[in-house]
């Protein structure tokens, strides 16, 4: 991930930097975004939370900002935003009906038009909220002091009109006694109460408990459990109410016993769920949703399915997601997604800091500052291994239009690389009858591998001319291998074509050249033809041109294609518990 690409959700538009705010000092934190989704990643007490403690504070309604103990002793708390400027409130300071004053240009609004409001500042803002301008910033736009003062005004507290939901990292579920106020806490506080609610009055929904939240549950847990219904009654002896989840082959089972993992996922779900409809907040796109620590007593598996599901919710519902953590997955979930974004809270030469993490470089260091081990890939659900990342690129495709974006990378599955010579080095062996190579097994116990056939049309034609299919050219270790894999219950796909882009039909490599191509067969080396060699540098480069074209008429009835690829997701299934 090079860049960050930046979507519309709530903390769109502009980057934070925290000054005077707990563990960071007067010269800020540095500048940083929030993406759609964030995750904040650091070592314990590095400031992680302090970012979501001034998210807080900053959509709040009343009152100054860091008032109190979140203000660091012997400086003033602010808070700078770097935005554009606000285009009406430009408007007000810089007239289209004016001109001369200082100001160059035909009339104040074309120089401003031209000159400002395509370009973003910094204002900072005090506890109260006012704002003011950067005065080094704007030093070369030669306007007369009144334009500059005037230009403290020209932008708005981007956290206003905002609402943020926050679960912390210590979180229960216990039984409650019957309240008539409806409120969850972020120790989930209330929750009980709030399920009693929902269930049996008259003026709440039920059904967003019955159906919805019920629904959401089990698609989390797939694979692991099903509930068939959610209910609260209550303790005749105790007053107490409390939750019961359905299984059908266990019956009613409390919800406050049951393991910390559903209690936590059961809490985030109340949150999307339910809380909205009590504290009438609104539409979802003005939601700062904030999760603490979800990894914790959350199986590697479970984990995966928790923020996936949440991702997928935040972008049919807009809201912003941002995320604490320690765990290695979420770090690998950020990097696999063009919304996501690592923000790495550190300290650095006696100074807490904190900025956006988008080269490789930069996750290593989060990685070393962490303690992540290489064996973490032990958590993965199964591991694909693949000659290169243009190999990775298709498949990913594939298998998400196969299985109708059912099985998501990072989630059941992840992708490994032997390229080329490197696959002298690995053996499919288990570790403990494998004394020199590298062990997939010792790697995950799950594999598939896919190979390329390399078939070349050399000699492809009979004595007679009729046509003959060309050999594979498969070495003795690739051979082995494919064997290994194979009797260990693994699968191994070898292409049917020369190389994986011979899967691709022509009509797309067509639509890829923008002209008409002459491609003889399934042997071709497609990456080296002309036209298309021009319009990619590299394999990967033209993989991404292709992606998008990729439907479910490209799978069908191309090559083995569509049987390999249900072959792969029918593994991938079992490796989830989902066959």
């Amino acid at each position: 991930m090079t860049e960050l690409i930046e979507l519309l959700h709530p903390l769109d538009g502009f980057a934070l930097n925290i000054r005077g705010v707990k563990c960071f000092d007067e010269d800020g934190s540095g500048l940083f975004r929030l993406a759609p989704i964030t995750f904040v990643i650091g070592k314990n007490n590095s400031g992680k939370s302090t970012v979501l403690d001034v998210l807080q504070e900053c959509v709040k309604t009343e009152g100054l900002m860091f008032n109190g103990p979140l203000s660091r002793a012997g400086t003033s708390p602010s808070i700078e935003i770097k935005t554009r400027p606000d285009e009406t409130k430009l408007k007000r300071v810089f007239s289209s009906n004016a001109s001369g004053g200082g100001v160059p240009g035909r009339n104040h609004w074309h120089y401003a038009n031209e000159n400002i409001l395509p370009f973003t500042f910094t204002w900072t803002f005090d506890q109260r909220k006012n704002s003011k301008i950067k005065k080094e910033e704007i030093g070369k736009l030669n306007l007369i002091p009144q334009f500059l003062s005037e230009l403290d005004k020209c932008v708005e507290f981007p956290l206003s009109n905002l609402w943020c939901t926050r679960i912390q990292a210590e979180r229960d579920v216990q039984p409650e006694q019957r309240d008539t106020k409806r409120f969850l806490g972020s120790t989930g506080s209330g929750l009980t109460n709030l399920i009693r609610a929902f269930i049996n009055s008259e003026d709440l929904p039920r059904h967003l408990v019955e159906e919805k939240l019920l629904h959401d549950l089990n698609e989390i847990y797939l694979g692991d459990s099903e509930f068939s219904a959610i209910t609260c009654q209550e303790n005749e002896s105790s007053g107490n109410w409390e939750i019961y989840l359905r299984e059908d082959n266990k019956g009613d089972i409390r919800l406050s016993q049951s393991g910390s993992s559903l209690r936590t996922v059961f809490l985030v779900l109340a949150f999307l769920r339910l809380y909205p409809a009590v504290q009438k907040t609104g539409s979802a796109s003005n939601l700062i949703f904030c999760l603490e620590e979800p990894e914790n007593n959350l199986h590697p598996a479970l984990l995966r399915r928790l923020i996936d599901f949440l991702a997928r919710q935040r972008e049919e519902r807009g809201f912003s997601l941002v995320i604490t953590t320690h765990s290695p997955i979420c770090i690998d979930l950020a990097t696999k997604r063009d919304d996501a974004t690592i923000l790495h809270v550190r300290r650095e030469k006696g100074r807490t800091v904190c900025g956006n993490v988008l080269d490789y470089a930069g996750q290593t260091s989060i990685l070393e500052d962490l303690d992540v081990r290489g064996s973490d890939i032990l958590q993965a659900n199964g591991i694909i291994w693949v000659e290169g990342p243009s190999d990775r690129i298709y498949i990913k495709k594939w298998i998400e239009v196969m299985s109708e974006e059912g099985l998501r990378e990072g989630v059941h599955y992840t992708f490994m690389f032997y390229g080329g010579k490197v696959l002298n080095h690995f053996d499919a062996l288990p570790p403990e009858e494998l004394p020199k190579k590298i062990a997939m097994l010792a790697v995950n116990r799950n594999i598939a591998i896919v190979m390329d056939s390399d078939r070349r049309p050399k000699a492809w034609r009979t004595k007679t001319g009729k046509p003959r299919r060309p050999q594979m050219r498969l070495n003795d270790t690739k051979k082995e291998i494919i064997r290994q894999v194979e009797q260990l219950g693994g699968y191994a796909w070898i292409t049917a074509g020369k190389e994986i882009e011979n899967y691709i039909p022509d009509d797309i490599w067509r639509q890829v050249a923008g002209k008409p191509l002459t491609i003889e067969d399934e042997y071709e080396d497609i990456p080296k033809i002309s036209e298309l060699s021009k319009l990619a540098s590299t394999k990967v480069d033209l993989a991404h041109r292709v992606e998008s074209l990729i439907d479910r008429d490209a799978i069908s009835n191309h090559l083995d294609l569509e049987s390999s690829l249900s072959n792969l997701c029918s593994h991938i299934r079992i490796w989830n518990g989902l066959e």
